[in-house]
């Protein structure tokens, strides 16, 4: 009885330290996706690593410069190619977006933190434009 103590309290000290690098990388990832700085790719869910863009393209319209037409193609991990293991969606209508394929959104320039605000009106099968 006193050897099977000794070997659970032993197995127990030998997994604490794999319990707690696991526990310091669940709240690593919690801090990136809660954070103000970390931004996810629509089409994939990716989360975009420092550095990393969204691929678009945004229309200047001849009227209000506040709001702007602009196509989501991708990000580094779902454009120009998808990465194994990623698929793309519409984060509207939830269909499959082939790679030819891009998001229609609308981009506001003006907002009361200075950066640029997105708001994704859905794919070429949901949003008819």
């Amino acid at each position: 009885m006193g050897l099977a103590a000794v070997i659970i309290i032993a197995a127990l000290l030998y997994f604490r330290e794999y319990i707690r690098k696991y526990q310091a990388t669940q709240k690593k990832l919690v801090k990136r996706t809660a954070g103000s700085g970390s931004v996810q790719c629509p089409l994939c869910g990716m989360i975009l690593a420092p550095g990393e863009n969204l691929v678009s393209k945004v229309f200047t319209t001849s009227g209000q410069v506040n709001d702007q037409i602009c196509y989501i193609y991708g990000c580094p991990h779902c454009y120009p190619k998808c990465q194994p293991g990623i698929k793309r969606s519409c984060p509207v209508c939830h269909k499959s977006v082939a790679q030819n394929q891009y998001l229609l959104a609308r981009r506001f320039n003006k907002t009361k933190s200075g950066t640029p605000h997105v708001i994704v009106n859905g794919c070429g099968n949901c949003n008819r434009h």
